[in-house]
């Protein structure tokens, strides 16, 4: 869910510490909105253009690492970590001592979920290096309790935008609401760049806070704001779409939708298009997650468990426990169950689910282990969970 942030923290790097730029971009939100008022922001597809031109005139890996790693992160696609991958083991191969290409190794193999291969480089890193890949790492596994104290550690040292989003997105993940939130409006105070990869990047890292707190309806608002800068982040457009059908705009879910497939035929897209009412998408849909996960499993096995719940259970099933064998946090575990439960296996989705009842996790998570103990027959457990989170039975 965070790997962005390293795309984001490589882009800042890469556009320096250049002029603040007011020269296009979406009017700042209504006051009505919980989405703070911003400076614009130049338009964002213009911007993935540029950043697609300057990648293919780059000559040197010191360069085009940040861009690659930048267009993968924001269109999320296969091709694009396939080509993360390579350039960063040749630079790797042509370089093995340099700390720079080490370290752009490891936030590719992160990047793609390989974590037990990115870990065996961290001794190799500087110290403050090997720290942020570290923290990444960490909250990617379900370490909150070594990733926690160093975000806030690293955050408090150097309250930069990057470092505080990454900070709010730790506490977030492990179900602190409230204190994320605080976190945001200080790294929104605080930016000192209008780049619009920064604010999508930042905005839909707010929404997320929401939707994981299941405010899906404010959590739509930070997603629109974040498509408007930047239009081809795929995770802001889908996870948009999906806040739109949940909050009762299914015509505007497939109008936007049906739009971005125009130009892109990402297996994400397709399935919300299936969703919307095209069908005739479905074997397209299951060929290329099927593609995406037989290159990149790691990568690419929760996005198409998701996909699978709704058309084939049992295979949902199998690729959230891949998922889950990989990393084990709240979102892997509550993705096992919700699978399980569709499959009709309610023991798995309890056993899954088991920590999410006491251990810190965001409300969303929780929720999805109450539905697990409801039908495994843990009933007064479930009904006190349900009296934690409000909910009316």
């Amino acid at each position: 869910m965070w790997r962005v942030v390293a795309a984001v923290a490589l882009l800042a790097a890469c556009h320096g510490h250049r002029a603040r730029r007011h020269d296009a971009g979406p009017a700042p939100a209504s006051a009505v909105s919980e989405v703070p008022k911003l400076p614009k922001s130049p338009e964002g597809t213009a911007e993935l253009q540029r950043l697609a031109s300057e990648l293919e005139l780059a000559k040197d890996p010191v360069t085009a690492m940040p861009l690659a790693f930048a267009l993968a992160t924001i269109r999320g696609r296969l091709e694009d970590y396939e080509d993360v991958l390579a350039r960063s083991q040749a630079w790797l191969t042509a370089r093995p001592g340099d700390p720079e290409a080490l370290n752009m190794r490891v936030k590719a193999l992160a990047a793609v979920h390989r974590f037990a291969d990115a870990r065996a480089l961290l001794d190799k890193l500087p110290p403050d290096m090997r720290e942020e890949q570290e923290m990444s790492i960490d909250d990617a596994t379900g370490h909150f309790d070594r990733s926690g104290p160093a975000r806030a550690q690293r955050a408090a040292a150097n309250p930069s935008t990057v470092n505080l989003v990454g900070y709010a997105g730790s506490l977030a993940i492990q179900g602190r609401t409230a204190d994320a939130l605080a976190v945001m409006h200080k790294a929104a105070a605080g930016i000192a760049d209008n780049a619009p990869e920064l604010f999508a990047w930042m905005l839909f890292q707010w929404g997320r806070i929401y939707e994981l707190d299941g405010k899906l309806a404010t959590a739509r608002e930070f997603y629109a704001e974040a498509h408007k800068r930047l239009p081809g982040y795929l995770e802001a457009t889908a996870h948009l779409a999906q806040a739109m059908i949940a909050t009762g705009d299914t015509a505007g879910a497939k109008t936007l939708v049906e739009g971005e497939l125009a130009h892109d035929r990402h297996p994400a897209l397709l399935a919300l298009a299936v969703q919307l009412g095209h069908p005739e998408l479905l074997d397209e849909t299951k060929r290329e997650w099927e593609r995406y996960v037989a290159a990149l499993p790691e990568a690419f096995s929760d996005h198409a468990a998701r996909f699978y719940l709704t058309v084939d259970p049992a295979r949902a099933l199998v690729l959230a426990q891949a998922n889950l064998a990989n990393r084990d946090t709240p979102e892997a575990r509550s993705l096992v169950a919700e699978a399980a439960l569709a499959a009709g296996d309610a023991k798995t989705a309890c056993d899954a689910a088991d920590p999410l009842v006491s251990e810190p996790a965001p409300r969303a998570q929780k929720f999805v282990a109450w539905r697990a103990l409801s039908k495994c027959g843990r009933t007064a457990e479930a009904e006190r969970l349900a009296r934690d989170l409000g909910i009316t039975q």
